[in-house]
């Protein structure tokens, strides 16, 4: 049986049953209240003040119980979370996922979309999840802070504003012919016609039916234009309006909040400077191609000229004394034992063996908890669970599929000490004591690093696809002390992104040869 884990506070002034929640366990409950599953809600009331803004919502009519004994494994996440054994789903739109997917009615489970892809990309890869889970959950903090009724002139939100004009642009759809020929009753209709003229209208925040992107955007919208006289706005944001106004009679479960009174102040609204794009992730207007060029030859001969001439230097790699053999590792934790070409797999060993080595010289015999950060489906982590069975080993990843995989190994191979986290980086907040990543793309081998660090724990990581990285929250290149003092981060960014993206470019091609 499901269990979802969240946090509430308690209304000390209250005798009603009202409880105050932050805005992604706001949205998690509507989720919950819409799947009508039979995942048990389990409530950990807080009574103390809360950090982030709240909102007050009457749960009545949910069934829950008060959370008195956590499992270890609900501790390892950011609430809201939902166990499922020993497994741990955590994440706004992860979770929502699941929750639809634990529902008995077909309807609900329909939200998924096209295979039910919607929102399954994480949000650093997504512009669309990231709109959902973190861009829209963001500005209704700041609306609760009040920052943008500070005066008698709205500015709309740019996230608002960013949502209207995603809704006046083309449908895009992976099945788009498919879905015009059934909205104009017409078979003969020839995919030769530009999508621009398919007659579709952009009346959900994906395309023509409703799907779980819009339920999830739907409790921020609605906090925000529950503070603002429609009047004022309408003007400024006729397809949002009109969006939200499906939402309210399409059968969604009703929101009971307590929300600040409407804005009688209010004289004029604006709209925000903001960039003209859409939400879709392939839109052609988010794409620079020469923001990208980073190997003209002149170039980077101007930043080349700032190193050193050092020779290479020859090392042993840590723990290459400890004695390892694959003949010793049972088939489904060796790369051998699957479907990979030989000469892959002997790659694929080469690069387990590194780690594992690194790892047992690090934990010998003691009782470690070893986490596994982007762990796919679980290459280093089975591995190093085989080997270290006194350790426990958590696998931490954000793709359902993969992690799908590294279930059934695990069950064939009869562990015990390994536990699954489906998960970004960001929300795994249990303390471990050694930290690995292997091909860990770009900037998140770096948050790995940072989290380990953090942590205090040991870390053993092989970085891939360096030519991808780029500033993010928390994140800026370069990010070497040593590099900055050869006055090649003075230029700009690009002057780090070139020699890193030459090297990735030669390690791609020396990894071709052999």
């Amino acid at each position: 049986m499901a269990t979802l884990y969240i946090t509430a506070y308690k209304d000390s002034n209250d005798s009603n049953g009202t409880l105050l929640f932050n805005i992604e366990t706001l949205i998690t409950i509507f989720i919950y209240q819409l799947s009508s599953s039979k995942v048990k809600l389990h409530i950990s009331i807080i009574h103390e003040a809360s950090k982030e803004p709240l909102i007050s919502c009457c749960i009545q009519n949910i069934e829950y119980q008060t959370a008195s004994v956590i499992p270890k494994i609900a501790t390892y996440c950011k609430w809201p979370v939902l166990i499922l054994e020993n497994h741990a789903i955590a994440g706004l739109c992860s979770v929502s996922r699941q929750l639809l997917k634990l529902s008995h009615r077909n309807d609900i489970k329909a939200l998924l979309g096209f295979k039910e892809a919607c929102l399954a990309a994480c949000s650093e890869n997504s512009v669309w999840t990231r709109f959902c889970e973190v861009d829209a959950v963001s500005m209704i903090k700041r609306i609760l802070n009040k920052d943008n009724f500070a005066t008698d002139i709205l500015t709309i939100p740019e996230e608002v504003a960013r949502f209207e004009y995603h809704l006046s642009k083309p449908v895009k759809m992976h099945n788009i012919y498919k879905v015009a020929r059934q909205k104009n009753n017409d078979k003969n209709l020839k995919s030769s016609i530009p999508k621009e003229e398919l007659n579709l209208e952009h009346h959900f925040g994906e395309g023509t039916t409703i799907t779980l992107a819009d339920v999830i955007l739907y409790p921020s919208f609605k906090i925000f234009f529950s503070m603002i006289s429609k009047q004022k706005i309408e003007d400024k944001l006729p397809l949002t309006l009109d969006w939200l106004a499906r939402l309210d009679n399409s059968g969604l479960p009703e929101l009971c909040l307590n929300l600040p009174a409407l804005n009688e102040d209010i004289k004029e609204v604006i709209l925000p400077a903001f960039e003209r794009q859409s939400l879709y992730t392939s839109d052609p207007a988010r794409y620079k191609p020469q923001k990208r060029i980073y190997t003209k030859q002149i170039d980077i001969e101007k930043v080349l000229s700032c190193f050193p001439q050092e020779s290479m230097n020859t090392f042993f790699p840590f723990g290459h004394e400890v004695e390892f053999t694959w003949t010793k590792v049972p088939l489904a934790a060796n790369p051998n034992g699957g479907s990979l070409p030989e000469k892959r797999a002997n790659r694929k060993c080469e690069q387990l063996e590194n780690l594992a080595k690194a790892v047992i010289k690090l934990a010998g015999d003691k009782q470690y908890t070893i986490v596994d950060f982007c762990s796919g489906s679980g290459h280093v982590g089975i591995l190093v669970a085989v080997l270290l069975p006194q350790c426990q080993v958590v696998l931490v990843e954000n793709k359902e599929q993969s992690l799908s995989r590294a279930h059934e190994r695990i069950i064939k191979l009869g562990l015990h000490n390994v536990t699954i986290v489906q998960s970004n980086l960001d929300y795994f907040t249990g303390s471990f004591d050694i930290g690995i990543a292997l091909h860990a793309c770009g900037v998140a081998t770096d948050l790995v690093i940072d989290k380990c660090l953090l942590t205090k724990a040991h870390f053993v990581v092989c970085p891939c696809c360096y030519g991808g990285v780029k500033n993010c929250v928390g994140i800026s290149y370069p990010r070497s002390e040593k590099y900055k003092k050869l006055g090649v981060g003075k230029l700009n960014v690009n002057s780090y992104i070139m020699p890193v993206t030459c090297v990735n470019y030669l390690f791609c091609y020396l990894s071709s040869c052999y």
